[in-house]
C-alpha cells in the first residue's frame, strides 16, 4: 500500500507525537530488553496474533508492520518511545494522552500482538493484549485527560503539528469500550484518527484508524465495523 507523500509525512508527524496507529506509547517503567533475548510471552503472543484478522474490507494486513512478543519489547513501541523524547510539546505529558493506561507496568510486561492494515482509504492499526486479572479493568478506568484537549508537538525534525483530542460517543463494544477523536493539523494537511479502547474479559484491545478529515464519516465506520470483527475472532480463536 502506497499514501501520497504528504500524507505519509503528515502521518508520520502524528504518530510520532501522538503515539496513535498503534495507540502505543507508555514510557514509564523500564527500557525494553535486548533483541536477542528469548521473550518469555513469545509463544502467548504468538497465539494472539492468531487471533488477528489478515483483512477487513478492501483493507489488507501488513505484514512487515506487525508483530508479536512483550508489549515493552515491540519493535513499534521502542521506536515510537525514542521519538516521543525527541519531541517537544507545550503540553509533554498530553502525548500519549488517548493511551495512558500504556504506562501500567503490567501492560509493559504482557503479551501483545499488533496488526496493521491498509488501503488507500487510510490505515488501521490493532493492538491485543492478555492482561493480569483486574488490569484491564484499571486500563479502562483511566480517563482522557480534559486539560489535553489542545497540544502542539515539535519534532526533532522542526515540524510543528497542532492537535485537539476530544471523545467519541460510540455504542458500548465487549464488556466496556470508550473512544476518543484526535485532529492533527500540520502545514495545509488535516489528518483524524479516532481511536477506541475496548476490554474482552482480560484481554485489552485497541482499534485505531488515520485518514484525511474528510474521511471522518467513513474513519468512524471503520472503527466500529473493524472492531466488531476483531471481536468476533478473538472469541472463536482465544475462547
Amino acid at each position: 500500500m502506497a499514501h501520497p507523500p504528504r500524507l505519509r509525512k503528515a502521518a508520520a508527524a502524528a504518530l510520532t507525537a501522538v503515539t496513535a496507529l498503534t495507540a502505543l506509547s507508555g514510557c514509564a517503567g523500564g527500557g525494553a530488553a535486548a533483541p536477542e533475548e528469548a521473550d518469555p510471552n513469545a509463544e502467548a503472543a504468538g497465539m494472539l496474533h492468531q487471533a488477528q484478522m489478515v483483512q477487513y474490507g478492501s483493507a489488507k494486513l501488513i505484514a512487515d508492520q506487525s508483530e508479536s512478543g512483550s508489549y515493552a519489547r515491540l519493535g513499534t513501541v521502542r521506536a515510537t518511545e525514542q521519538l516521543r523524547e525527541a519531541t517537544e510539546s507545550d503540553r509533554p505529558d498530553c502525548l500519549d494522552s488517548v493511551n495512558r493506561w500504556a504506562r501500567l507496568g503490567e501492560v509493559r510486561d504482557a503479551p501483545a500482538s499488533f496488526a496493521v492494515f491498509g488501503d488507500e482509504h487510510g490505515t488501521i492499526s490493532h493492538l491485543l493484549l492478555d492482561l493480569p486479572d483486574g488490569v484491564a479493568e484499571r486500563a479502562m478506568d483511566i480517563e482522557l485527560p480534559e486539560e489535553c484537549s489542545e497540544y502542539t508537538a515539535t519534532t526533532e525534525d522542526g515540524q510543528t503539528s497542532a492537535f485537539t483530542v476530544r471523545p467519541l460517543e460510540l455504542a458500548t463494544l465487549a464488556d466496556e469500550s470508550r473512544a476518543a477523536v484526535v485532529e492533527t493539523r500540520m502545514g495545509g494537511d488535516t489528518l483524524r484518527l479516532h481511536t477506541l479502547l475496548y476490554r474482552n474479559g482480560d484481554y485489552l484491545g485497541s482499534t485505531s484508524v488515520l485518514a484525511p478529515a474528510d474521511r471522518s464519516q467513513r474513519s468512524e465506520e471503520t472503527l466500529v465495523g473493524f472492531t466488531e470483527e476483531a471481536l468476533e475472532r478473538e472469541r472463536k480463536v482465544l475462547s
